[in-house]
């Protein structure tokens, strides 16, 4: 008994089937989570460690080299990049997409433990994390209101950064803009020059006067008393009378000789928002962590929790979210999604011109797409652009088989079979084969993505899932439930109405002129074949023609402007730069609002960053490149500062341009010779776009000259200089304080000169150092500055020393990379090399993944439908829609000026399993009417194909309009279906029109060929 006779009989059964899995997938619709695009988040470990007071070269040689070399030795990693700046240590660890982040973070853990021995005795103890440090936020918030900047910034440390902490995902919470509480002692170098005071005798004072100490417990007989030894003080007028010299029975105290201010730490960073002051709070999320989850509480927690409990006059705003692209994404899949249905639907309807026959396909369509919900809940995967393309083309996939099944038994009942049971088996039973043998073909196909690694394996392996379970559901349901419903429902129309006639004319009209067609052909077999085959060589012309780019640049709604003044500029310099951009910025029309920050991330006072969203897609005429390109234009005009516009990045933690490489060489200083040149080849080449390269090696910078002879001479020490210079100019915490009111807060207390007074080089005549005797002695004696230059950041790539390129090409991606590497041979010497990274490392790999799959499918289709069909010839024959396929869906995107992308090679990689079933019908219902009524090849062939004209052009049509809403999208997210589309609508109509010719042709060729041989075969015997 076959699956459609035990169908038809255990009708109940079959309907429940059904509906367990209906009930399965609406229960895991209402638990699935949303995304963008499948989890594609590098495991990234970032270990920063400071080393105060030491300058990126120090920084560099003492403590990165360490660290890089301690976890280079980690199983699984994909690239290591390193930043040394002053004081500052960061390296970050990128895993392969399959590590496990808490097994790396473990493992990363044990190296730098090993490694801390040999680290500086100065340097702090290692930071690691499991997000990188500089990633970019998936949601900025804006924290403002009528506070100053230190309330402000108190507020939102201490308020609402613990409770977003909290949220499961969240990997940490920047701080953008804020400015932390200090105690400022300002010293006067003119009163301490008056009253013979050092640095040193300051610092000893506080430490001496300024104490705390654990006191125990005076214990006498049967009580105790707790010993308060806090001798701190706790407040600023307090402490402006701490002594500090006793000089001739008179006390100098601490307020003679400095202004002591309680205010906020040194001005290296700010914020603002719409152009108004603010700090901001940047949500990173750990690798993997579902962004529209984690936006989603936060923005629950700011309703509940946080909002409620501001002070009055303070309020958090949303400056910039990603989730809301993401849902504007899915509610535009899901609009297309049901368009797609309607017109599938009028499809079955227009030729079947049976509503009720159209509703019993129709019943395949819920049940094929409620399965996979349920296989995407209990696989971990979320709805995403990926997952939704994926169900988009089941639309036009799920129903193909129950097509075929209910077509041919209507013709079983059109044919006189009055027992709708009888006729329902036998018509399902006689697709049996050629509907198993389709749906295993997809299911080989999408079986070998599973072999692919990296983003390109994450893209296809969710996609791949859910399509291979969609055309097993589909298949099952259309050999068990079609069946069924047709066997209790099916009805073929007493009377035709006047629509039903003219549209079974039109269809009757179409046979014919098929059938004449195909005799024609038939006749001229060799050169049809001859005529595809140089019709599919000249494709390969159109296919070299095409760009390549890893994916299209969607509209998001969102952008990032990065600016970079010359090193060496101060804060308010850039202060000054940065509202000439945001001037800019609120200009545009089309912008909702914008959050700019100074400092952020890097604390390089001459780099700055505004996050820009726009307003709603219905509420702007123009697109993102579009505004993108008009404010690069605008930019241009700006004086003394370089900015750039770029997209989002693809994946998280990385920036968005699509052409980042790295120059990599040994020796830094050549670096900085040769990545120059190779700037200025790359700025000359027209289409290269806007260039940005971060190499910061030309920081201006005054090198301390020590006449160490001369001060040894005069008593003093290196030390001693060093110190009072360093306190003097770039400021020192000495200790801590809290006030008197005890809210818990131990304020660092910072030790400076006054800024007025430390301007130039020069003023270091206004410092004193005390020698060993007990002189004071001003230190422009025995030092003095030298001007020079020195590296702010030094970035280096797999332990090699790298100058990063960040390159938006107005070319394709593809001919970008290959300028890149032809410039690469040409300029760097031996030694040098560049590394792709980001989306042209990706673009690279996926080519090379889509060939794997392509020749691994079609050797997995070959297997099945060599086992299907009991045949080593007749797979060649139905494979030869493939070729046909591919090169319908080159020509169609070189006609619409679409690239090769990661979405139309998803749609080339279908392309091989959905044309097969064409063939499958063709050649399968022929070899039946060879086998049982005897026919010759030809006549079997003009007896068949017409016949299965009519479910090939259903299951056809019903994809290609499935597809239409897709390759016409303009919403969000609408680049990527638009290339989907256009390679499935064109693919599958080239493909369709010449299958139903050029596979007859072949079949007669190949088969007559070998019934040639056999006759001869015999004879020869028989002789």
């Amino acid at each position: 008994m076959t699956l459609p006779e035990f169908s038809i009989r255990r009708h109940v059964m079959a309907l429940m089937m059904s509906a367990i899995l209906v009930l399965f997938g609406i229960i895991g619709y209402n638990e699935i989570g949303n995304d963008r695009l499948p989890d594609i988040d590098f495991p990234i470990i970032s270990i920063q460690t400071a080393l105060p007071g030491a300058d990126p070269n120090t920084v560099e040689a003492s403590v990165t080299q360490f660290i890089e070399r301690a976890v280079n030795t980690v199983p699984g990693i994909d690239n290591v990049t390193s930043n040394s700046s002053p004081g500052i240590s960061v390296v970050n660890v990128t895993f392969d997409l399959d590590k496990d982040i808490d097994v790396a973070f473990s493992e990363v853990q044990t190296r730098v433990s090993e490694e801390i021995a040999n680290l500086p005795e100065d340097a702090e103890a290692p930071i690691i994390n499991k997000v990188e440090a500089d990633a970019q936020p998936v949601m900025w918030l804006s924290v403002q209101g009528d506070r100053d900047a230190q309330q402000l910034t108190d507020i939102a440390r201490n308020t609402v950064r613990p409770l977003l902490e909290q949220i499961p995902g969240v990997g940490e919470v920047q701080v953008g803009g804020g400015r932390e509480r200090r105690v400022r002692i300002e010293l006067d170098a003119d009163a301490m020059s008056r009253e013979q005071l050092t640095v040193q005798e300051v610092m000893a004072a506080v430490e001496s006067e300024h104490v705390i100490a654990p006191g125990g417990f005076l214990v006498g007989g049967r009580q105790e008393r707790m010993v308060d030894l806090d001798l701190e003080y706790h407040d600023t007028d307090e402490l402006n009378n701490l002594i500090v010299l006793e000089m001739d029975g008179r006390l100098v105290r601490l307020g003679d000789v400095s202004d002591i201010v309680d205010g906020l730490e040194d001005f290296r960073q700010l914020a603002r928002f719409r152009g108004e002051p603010t700090v901001g709070l940047g949500v990173v999320k750990i690798a993997g962590a579902n962004t529209v989850a984690i936006v989603e509480e936060v923005r629950n927690r700011l309703e509940t929790e946080i909002r409620p409990m501001l002070p009055a006059g303070v309020e958090v705003n949303v400056a910039s979210d990603q989730s809301v692209f993401i849902n504007n994404l899915i509610d535009n899949l899901e609009n297309t999604l049901l368009l797609a249905v309607l017109l599938a639907a009028l499809v079955m309807w227009l030729f079947l011109k049976s509503l009720r026959s159209t509703l019993i396909i129709s019943a395949a369509i819920p049940v094929s797409l409620l399965s996979v919900i349920a296989v995407m809940f209990f696989a971990g995967y979320t709805l995403n652009a990926m997952t939704m393309l994926a169900i988009l083309l089941l639309i036009g996939l799920v129903v193909d088989d129950a097509i075929v099944v209910l077509e041919n038994i209507w013709r079983y009942r059109e044919k006189g079979e009055s027992d709708p049971f009888q006729a329902a088996g036998d018509g399902a039973n006689e697709v049996y084969t050629p509907v198993i043998a389709s749906s295993l073909s997809l299911i080989a196909i999408f079986g070998s993505v599973l072999f692919m690694e990296g983003i390109i394996g994450r893209f296809f392996e969710s996609f791949a899932v859910v399509v291979v379970f969609g055309v097993a559901t589909s298949t099952f349901v259309a050999l068990t439930l079609i069946p069924m419903l047709c066997s209790r429902f099916l009805q073929l129309p007493k009377k035709q109405g006047r629509v039903s006639r003219y549209i079974e004319t039109a269809f009757q009209w179409l046979d014919d002129h098929y059938r004449d067609l195909l005799s024609w052909v038939l006749t001229l077999r060799v050169k049809a074949l001859l005529a595809c085959g140089l019709l599919f060589i000249a494709s390969f012309w159109l296919l070299g023609q095409l760009g390549g780019e890893f994916a299209p640049e969607e509209d998001e709604g969102q952008f990032v402007v990065s600016m970079r003044a010359p090193l060496g500029v101060s804060i308010h310099y850039m202060n000054e730069k940065l509202a000439e951009v945001e001037h800019i910025l609120g200009e545009q029309e089309e912008i909702d609002t914008y959050f700019a920050a100074i400092g952020l991330g890097t604390g390089e006072v001459n780099e700055a960053i505004a996050f820009v969203r726009l307003k709603p897609w219905g509420d702007r005429d123009a697109t993102q490149r579009e505004i993108m390109t008009r404010l690069n234009q605008a930019f241009t005009d700006l004086t003394g500062i370089r900015v750039f516009t770029a997209s989002p990045g693809l994946v998280g933690g990385q920036r968005g341009e699509p052409l980042q490489f790295h120059v990599r060489g040994p020796d830094l200083d050549e670096l900085s010779n040769v990545a120059d040149e190779f700037m200025e080849r790359l700025s000359a080449e027209e289409g290269m776009g806007e260039i940005d390269m971060e190499l910061r090696l030309e920081q201006p910078d005054l090198q301390l000259i020590v006449d160490r002879e001369r001060a040894r001479l005069m008593g003093l020490n290196t030390n001693d200089i060093v110190q009072a210079v360093s306190v003097f100019i770039g400021g020192l915490d000495i200790a801590r304080y809290d006030d008197d009111f005890g809210d818990g807060e131990r304020v660092r207390i910072r030790l400076k000169g006054r800024e007025d007074q430390f301007n130039t080089p020069e003023d270091i005549q206004r410092i004193w150092a005390r020698n060993a005797d007990g002189e004071r002695l001003r230190l422009d004696s025995v030092a003095h500055f030298e001007e020079g230059h020195s590296p702010a950041v030094i970035t280096r790539f797999d332990l090699q020393y790298s100058a990063p390129f960040f390159i938006t090409p107005e070319m394709s991606l593809a001919d970008a990379v290959d300028f890149v590497r032809a410039q690469a041979n040409e300029v760097l010497p031996g030694g040098f090399s560049i590394s792709l990274v980001g989306e042209a490392e990706e673009f690279e790999r996926t080519v090379q993944a889509v060939i794997f799959v392509f020749v691994v499918s079609t050797l997995l289709v070959y297997m099945v439908l060599a086992s299907q069909f009991n045949s080593f010839l007749q797979p060649f024959i139905i494979m030869l829609a493939m070729p046909l396929a591919i090169m319908g869906a080159v020509l169609g995107l070189w006609l619409t000026g679409n690239n090769l992308n990661i979405f139309s090679m998803i749609g080339m990689v279908l392309l091989i399993g959905v044309v097969t079933k064409n063939s499958i019908l063709l050649i399968d219902l022929t070899n039946q009417y060879r086998l049982k009524q005897n026919l010759g090849i030809n006549e079997a062939l003009k007896a068949a194909c017409p016949i299965r004209l009519r479910p090939v052009l259903m299951t056809s049509l019903t994809l290609i309009l499935a597809m239409v809403p897709a390759a016409l999208d303009t919403g969000p997210g609408g680049q990527g279906n638009t290339a989907l589309g256009v390679t499935i609508i064109f693919g599958m109509t080239i493909s369709t029109a010449l299958t139903l010719l050029i596979v007859p042709c072949a079949y007669s060729l190949l088969e007559g060929a070998k019934n040639k041989i056999a006759v001869k075969k015999s004879q020869h015997q028989r002789a």
